[in-house]
């Protein structure tokens, strides 16, 4: 089977690292060249991957929004609960309150820095 892992710009690679490194708990792959000068870098969750460039030598200008109509659906492992409490502690957007969906998930959504939207689930147990 195959997996799809898609590719952002962003704005500012080392804070883009460090956000979903450091504060949403995303493991860092591969950085090119180097950590001090990142021009591609991968970061994955619970067998996820998301890949990340510079929007400014991709054609993106400073004035252009990133992250509009992207959203990011991703079935974590663990205990979602414990996840978003831990997001919620540390300040990270919260679009979307952690709740009970009809058909059969327990799901939040955040923002991140650049604006992407990022919907984090986990199937209900019995559902």
């Amino acid at each position: 089977m195959g997996y799809l892992s898609p590719l952002l710009a962003v704005r500012n690679m080392k804070k883009t690292i460090k956000f979903y490194k450091d504060t949403i708990g995303f493991k860092l792959g591969m950085v090119f060249p180097d950590a001090e000068n990142p021009e591609y870098a991968d970061l994955s969750k619970d067998g996820m991957v998301l890949m990340f460039i510079p929007a400014k030598d991709h054609g993106i200008g400073s004035k252009e929004k990133l992250g509009i109509g992207v959203y990011l659906y991703m079935e974590i492992d663990g205990d979602i609960d414990a996840y978003y409490a831990e997001l919620k502690k540390k300040g990270v957007n919260i679009v979307a309150d952690i709740k009970d969906e009809p058909f059969g998930v327990r799901d939040f959504m955040i923002k991140d820095i650049d604006g992407y939207q990022l919907t984090f689930n986990r199937p209900i147990q019995g559902g």
